[in-house]
């Protein structure tokens, strides 16, 4: 898609390359995985929930951010900006897919102004390397920051670029044993399926979805998974598709991703897509989704922890609740493409502008910037 004048003028206005992070007064991979994580607790970014997951585990999280940090920023990178006296913000960026990048963590020590520069750096960075095919956030709907602003950028980037969709969060114990029904068939994916894959994926999730996840170049993610082996770690992705019996067309798919552990301090790096065909009976419903678990499960033998994180629409959740999984939260997923680059910047600077203007007009303590959770 050809870029509009007004993106033509906004890549114009951003800096090269090697002076993005210096125009905007961000420093890269500054701090220490202490330092960020003291931050991070610092700031109330581990709240309780959160923080109870992921605690048991910190030893092993801090060691696999250290691995992917030490390689620059080919697989993760933290972007700070401000000082101990008007307060730090950071950003972290990782590489989700082969040309695709997780923003995450956003937390400021009441600096929205150090926050708004954090975020453009990411944003200018990401358009000058210019190797994207997309970039990614997820946040709580109810978390009234990030709501505002990465729940409105289809309103600025356009629904052609960009989405956001609604999912809920479980944690799927590992031991439990899910009925079967012999009239659903899950196979595991291969070659011969990426036609069906394709099919499910986009009348679950949508186009936008299958761009951003690669789904259409490299399903198993062989790519990716070499630049992670590179520092000794893994990014493998593995797939199951349902389909009623003696049918050839797909009614559902598990997408089970595998990476670092807490990369993301949901575990959303290790998440199960679960996706099902949105005309799909309600009857039908409990019978694919448990098939698909059941097949997933595979994927996860070797997870430390004891449940498996689950990503569901809505249809699905009260199959959820009854096979004994346990509801987290919502997530919304934000996705823009390569092109909508631009506009995302635009967005993010048109509204940290007007919330620095009304600061400033009313004096207004700087409490709205909470954090990203």
């Amino acid at each position: 898609m050809p870029l509009d004048a007004l993106d033509q003028k906004t890549l114009s206005s951003i800096p090269q390359r090697s002076e993005v992070y210096s125009a905007y007064g961000v420093q890269v991979n500054a701090l220490s995985v202490e330092e960020i994580f003291a931050l991070y607790e610092r700031t109330g970014f581990l709240y309780p929930d959160k923080a109870a997951r992921l605690f048991p585990h910190l030893a092993q999280v801090r060691e696999n951010w250290r691995r992917m940090l030490s390689v620059g920023e080919s697989l993760l990178y933290v972007l700070t900006c401000g000082d101990e006296k008007k307060g730090l913000a950071s950003l972290a960026v990782w590489r989700t897919t082969q040309n695709g990048w997780l923003s995450q963590h956003l937390v400021s020590e009441n600096n929205p102004h150090a926050s708004r520069a954090v975020m453009l750096a990411a944003a200018a960075g990401r358009i000058r390397d210019g190797h994207d095919l997309s970039a990614q956030n997820w946040f709580r709907p109810e978390n009234r920051f990030p709501a505002r602003v990465f729940g409105s950028m289809v309103q600025t980037i356009g629904e052609s670029l960009s989405s956001v969709q609604r999912h809920a969060y479980f944690a799927l114990p590992k031991t439990l044993s899910l009925p079967t029904d012999k009239r659903i068939r899950v196979v595991p994916y291969s070659s011969s399926h990426h036609e069906a894959l394709l099919e499910i994926a986009a009348a679950a999730r949508g186009s936008i979805y299958i761009t951003a996840e690669e789904l259409e170049h490299d399903v198993e993610f062989e790519a990716v998974d070499e630049l992670y082996r590179r520092v000794g770690l893994r990014r493998t992705r593995h797939v199951w598709l349902a389909y009623r019996a003696n049918k050839e067309e797909p009614i559902g798919a598990a997408i089970a991703y595998r990476g670092p552990l807490g990369v993301n301090f949901s575990y959303l790096e290790n998440r199960c897509d679960l996706l099902l065909h949105p005309t799909l009976p309600e009857s039908e419903v409990s019978e694919a989704a448990c098939a698909l678990l059941t097949a997933c499960s595979k994927a996860y033998d070797d997870f430390e922890l004891e449940e498996i994180p689950v990503i569901a629409e809505e249809m699905a959740t009260h199959v959820l609740y009854t096979l004994g999984a346990q509801f987290l939260r919502h997530y919304c997923q934000g996705i823009w493409l390569k092109d909508g680059h631009p506009r995302f910047y635009r967005h993010v600077d048109a509204f940290y502008t007007k919330l620095l203007a009304r600061m400033e007009r009313h004096e207004l303590q700087p409490a709205l910037m909470g954090q990203e959770r």
